[in-house]
């Protein structure tokens, strides 16, 4: 009797760690379904930040699991990322069966990604408002990870600053990153700080000058004259 004890006692040792990881793993799915379930909600309603959130904790916590990154790259592309996308895209597609349905869905978005490249834009100064293609897309920095293919052109202004444009073509899955620098205009000579109180310096030099050349051309064109018995005459005595 003792043997089959010991002998069920051994069968049964390992089975408490297998049943506490199983209980573990268990706790893992269901707190991913939740992330999962809130995010799906948030998409639904249109808050695509929120919604990437708990979609991430989700698949932070059932990694080997296939349908978060479905979401993940369903968001992303709502998101304008369509750079993230494609990863997710592809590791969803790697994890599910040829025959899986959604394959087809995620198939057509990764079709679209792939008109796409991603475009980042800086400017000096920090903050100049940007036109592209003559839409206003706000202020810089500006970034998308979705950019249409193609030939743009991109123009960016401040206060106190000229106008800058360029032209900039997006590729397939490639990456842009410009960085504009504005120049101040050139101010007038006539309006800078100097100009007045040089024009007066000037001025006055060459009234001073005026005056000394005066004298000196008086004293050559008007000799002294001398006076006599006889009358007077030009020249020293």
């Amino acid at each position: 009797m003792r043997a089959v004890v010991l002998a069920i006692g051994l069968l049964a040792a390992p089975v408490g760690p297998m049943a506490r990881t199983a209980s573990a793993d268990t706790a893992e799915e269901d707190a991913a379904r939740v992330h999962l379930n809130r995010g799906v909600a948030a998409f639904e309603r249109g808050d695509y930040v929120a919604a990437h959130a708990e979609i991430e904790a989700a698949n932070k916590l059932v990694p080997a699991k296939a349908n978060p990154y479905r979401w993940l790259a369903l968001t992303e592309v709502q998101l304008g990322d369509c750079a993230r996308a494609r990863g997710n895209i592809e590791t969803f597609l790697e994890r599910v069966a040829a025959a899986d349905p959604r394959r087809a869905e995620m198939l057509r978005l990764r079709e679209l990604c792939s008109r796409t490249g991603s475009l980042a834009i800086r400017t000096t100064p920090p903050n100049a408002q940007l036109r592209i293609d003559r839409a206003h897309v706000g202020t810089a920095p500006y970034r998308s990870g979705s950019f249409a293919v193609g030939d743009h052109t991109v123009a960016a202004e401040a206060p106190g600053y000229r106008p800058l444009s360029r032209a900039f073509a997006i590729t397939a899955g490639g990456a842009v990153d410009l960085h504009l620098e504005l120049s101040r205009p050139r101010t007038p000579i006539t309006r800078r700080w100097w100009f007045v109180p040089a024009l007066v310096g000037v001025a006055a030099a060459v009234t001073g000058a005026i005056a000394v050349f005066a004298r000196d051309d008086r004293a050559t064109l008007f000799p002294g004259v001398t006076c006599g018995a006889s009358g007077c005459r030009p020249g020293g005595p």
